[in-house]
């Protein structure tokens, strides 16, 4: 079994024109010293990028790279801090995307197609998500840096309303007709108009279809934030894992992170786990028990 991992945080967003951030490249530097501390990832098989490391051909070509030469049994994991976003890909039906450094945005149609050399359910895929799922679509936090979303025009805000029906959630890498077909329903805009509002169907959170696994900072509705150096998100899986060689399973593993970021952001995140429901039960970052 090898263990290999991508690592990526982003503060300056200059280049793309939104508001810096403060702890993304904290966070990503500490996650990439947890991979090798207490996953035991060797240190030649973890990429870390950076700012102006951080760009979206770097990112796709690397973790394409880890993906490519997977073999059944391996571990492969994508770490993202950062600002994300949404891109509409039909009326009806947006992408979460994350906003590297410089470049295009990246959606999870590009983890799909990267993750469609993978056989199904052969090698443990994890991405890990410190941003907003929102897109932005809140008001402007008065602290400067303190959210990790972009903010969009009253405009597309309204077009989302009107004809969303389909969210393809940032790291499931799942084919959006078969898995997330009419997966939100009464959309509707909060109460100060600048925001959106869904309610998803619980039975489409879990595919089999899948080929990753998705631990995320929050809601597609919410905002994920940062305070004294780390995201709240990422602050509560350094204060998880604790230890060297770290083994918990994907259910404990979602609890424990989702008891302690509600404690750190005073219960405005709800971390989110996504993927195969018949791997849950197994060891995160370890290499699934059998080939299925």
């Amino acid at each position: 079994m090898v263990k290999r991992a991508v690592v990526v945080g982003v503060n300056d967003y200059s280049v793309q024109g939104f508001n810096n951030l403060g702890g993304c490249v904290n966070d990503a530097q500490s996650v990439y010293h947890l991979l090798i501390d207490a996953f035991l990832f060797d240190p030649n098989q973890v990429w870390l990028y950076t700012d102006k490391k951080a760009t979206s051909e770097n990112i796709r070509r690397c973790i394409n790279y880890i993906l490519q030469i997977a073999e059944p049994g391996d571990v492969a994991c994508f770490y993202f801090a950062g600002h994300g976003g949404l891109h509409p890909v039909a009326a009806d039906t947006y992408y979460q995307t994350i906003i590297p450094y410089s470049g295009r945005f990246i959606t999870d149609w590009d983890l799909f197609m990267a993750a469609e050399q993978l056989q199904q359910s052969v090698v443990n895929f994890t991405v890990i998500l410190d941003s907003c799922h929102s897109g932005g679509m809140h008001e402007e936090s008065e602290s400067a840096g303190a959210v990790r979303g972009i903010r969009f025009a009253n405009e597309m805000v309204q077009r989302i309303v009107q004809a969303m029906k389909n969210l393809m959630p940032f790291g499931v890498t799942a084919p959006v007709d078969q898995a997330y077909r009419g997966n939100v329903s009464n959309v509707r805009a909060t109460s100060t108009g600048k925001g959106v509002l869904a309610d998803e169907d619980p039975n489409k959170q879990f595919t089999t279809l899948a080929k990753s696994t998705l631990l995320a900072a929050c809601r597609w509705d919410q905002t994920a934030g940062e305070k004294a150096g780390h995201g709240y998100f990422t602050q509560a899986i350094l204060d998880t894992v604790n230890a060297s060689n770290f083994t918990i399973d994907h259910h404990a593993m979602h609890q424990k992170l989702l008891e302690r970021t509600n404690k750190l952001s005073g219960n405005s995140q709800t971390v989110q786990l996504r993927g195969q429901a018949n791997r849950m039960e197994e060891d995160f970052l370890l290499g699934w028990r059998d080939c299925r």
